[in-house]
């Protein structure tokens, strides 16, 4: 438990506005996307206290937010909104810094005591069902919940806190990192990387500070990742990857990614942070997705395509940047057209 008051001791620049800053009611991080009671809230730009003020209710008055300085002066009309719907309210002159710097405290708590090194079979800790099959050179780690049937092969180490729905098989070397929940009936091939931390930093006078990613990763049912492919954390709240989707070899998935059901993502596609991706998507191989970029239900991506803002249910696009898959394919019979007419002549 945190209050605004030891928090400043990680970020001195945190100036109080509104409530009791000595008050320790802060247990955890929260985010815009899951709001959580007794939750720390980082409040950037007016894009997200747009999405912010949709979400304000009785439950966000034991959150603590904190905005950035140059916001909050801008915000005169809805000053008192705030400090109606919040715990505490300080300002930073620059909010990416203090993510960085007090993200660490919630790190620390949440990571830095667990064991990771003595099987948590030996120290007598979690939950192993006696019909999972674990063949030699696995490791589980302290508090691990493994459910019926499951079978786990040389070389997958499952670190803390995880759990491990039944049915599911989790193929050699692979890495499953603290507080992963995976679904029944799932099947994770050789060398996938699932909850290590996303790519979070912030550049500050020539450094790149690092945001300590808190949140984790949540898969359903019948979910199915190809070979070295790796899943991030989420920062603050969960990546989710919904049931009965499929990924394929060499997939990046970012941190916040939301995947819906039936989803497809074929090898070698990326997809960048806080993505959200509808039910029954499709990804062709080597496709992109930028960050922060939402996919509406049943939408297709070409082979090579990389998307750069948003697409309602059922569109098919391809090409970079996406464009309609009609509309992209004119383009490269045009250009195809005109560049043989120049070799002509």
């Amino acid at each position: 438990m945190f209050s605004i008051e030891m928090l400043k001791k990680f970020d001195s620049s945190l100036e109080v506005i509104h409530g009791d800053h000595t008050l320790s009611n802060i247990e955890l991080i929260t985010d815009i996307r899951d709001l959580r009671s007794k939750g720390l809230l980082f409040l950037k730009n007016k894009k997200h206290f747009n999405k912010l003020q949709e979400n304000l209710s009785e439950s966000t008055k034991s959150i603590s937010l904190i905005i950035e300085k140059k916001l909050w002066d801008n915000l005169e009309s809805e000053q008192e909104l705030l400090a109606s719907s919040f715990l505490s309210i300080s300002t930073s002159e620059d909010i990416s810094v203090s993510m960085s710097k007090l993200s660490k405290p919630f790190w620390d708590q949440k990571f830095s005591g667990l064991n990771e090194v003595v099987d948590g079979r030996q120290m007598g800790t979690g939950s192993i069902h006696p019909t999972t099959w674990i063949a030699q050179g696995a490791f589980i780690a302290e508090d691990v919940e493994i459910g019926a049937n499951v079978k786990i092969h040389s070389g997958v180490r499952i670190l803390s806190g995880s759990k491990i729905g039944d049915g599911t098989e989790i193929y050699p070397n692979v890495v499953i990192y603290p507080f992963t929940t995976i679904g029944m009936n799932c099947r994770i091939h050789s060398g996938s990387v699932i909850g290590a931390d996303g790519f979070g930093y912030n550049h500050h006078q020539g450094v790149h500070l690092k945001v300590w990613h808190v949140g984790d990763v949540v898969l359903g049912d019948d979910v199915e990742i190809g070979a070295n492919s790796c899943i991030d954390r989420g920062t603050f709240s969960s990546t989710t990857i919904g049931s009965g989707t499929k990924i394929d070899n060499h997939v990046q998935i970012g941190h916040n990614v939301q995947l819906g059901r039936g989803v497809i993502i074929c090898g070698h596609v990326a997809i960048g942070g806080s993505a959200i991706l509808g039910d029954y998507c499709v990804m062709a191989g080597k496709s992109g997705m930028g960050d922060n970029f939402t996919l509406g239900k049943g939408v297709q991506v070409a082979g090579g395509g990389l998307v750069n803002c948003d697409w309602p249910d059922g569109a098919i696009v391809g090409g970079h940047p996406a464009r309609p898959i009609k509309e992209w394919m004119k383009g490269i019979a045009f250009v195809r057209k005109e560049s043989l007419k120049k070799g002509a002549k």
